[in-house]
């Protein structure tokens, strides 16, 4: 089995990405004119509609389509949820992590952390602490478990922010309550 032109191109704008935009762009449009329904050059696309132009909406038209070609390509479903929960479509992002856990062989890790991304958004924070300590279980390199630790501590911090704003509320209500007393 050999590598498609479509393919070789894919890889090309692939390697390009991030520094070489005329290489990407070009690329690009060489592996979906060989192959429309490329998966991986679709959601390299998507990425680059979400991530670099915000156009959330052909973004996600790409990832739709690549669902549409084949439900088992797992790559799509965590970078789809991410730019979801960017353009702030939090409930589609959570239904789309809740069936992406179905997938065979997706990333289990990565769905934790985009559980604990949406949870965050939401200020539920002990959530979020739950699903990162989840995805430190699937963690299956120092580099994405030292993410999870460093994602697990900003987010301890922002528990610990809410609750010195609780903190001070309540102190300001007592205060109230002795001067209406008096």
């Amino acid at each position: 089995m050999a590598l498609t032109i479509a393919d070789t191109y894919y890889l090309k704008a692939k390697a390009a990405s991030g520094y070489d935009w005329d290489e990407v762009c070009e690329s690009l449009n060489y592996a979906l004119s060989y192959d429309e329904n490329h998966c991986a050059a679709l959601c390299l696309l998507g990425t680059i509609y979400a991530r670099n132009l915000h156009q959330y909406e052909e973004a996600f038209d790409c990832f739709d389509k690549v669902i549409a070609i084949n439900s088992d390509y797992i790559d799509v479903y965590p970078m789809y949820a991410k730019y979801l929960i960017w353009a702030d479509e939090i409930d589609k992002a959570k239904k789309l992590i809740t069936f992406a856990f179905s997938r065979k062989g997706i990333s289990k890790g990565d769905l934790y952390w985009l559980s604990a991304y949406v949870s965050e958004i939401n200020q539920a924070y002990k959530t979020a602490i739950k699903h990162l300590k989840k995805a430190k279980k699937y963690a299956f390199n120092d580099y994405y478990f030292s993410f999870i630790e460093d994602e697990e501590n900003r987010i301890k911090k922002k528990l610990k922010l809410e609750k010195s704003k609780v903190k001070k509320k309540k102190s300001s209500t007592k205060k109230r309550k002795k001067k209406n007393k008096k």
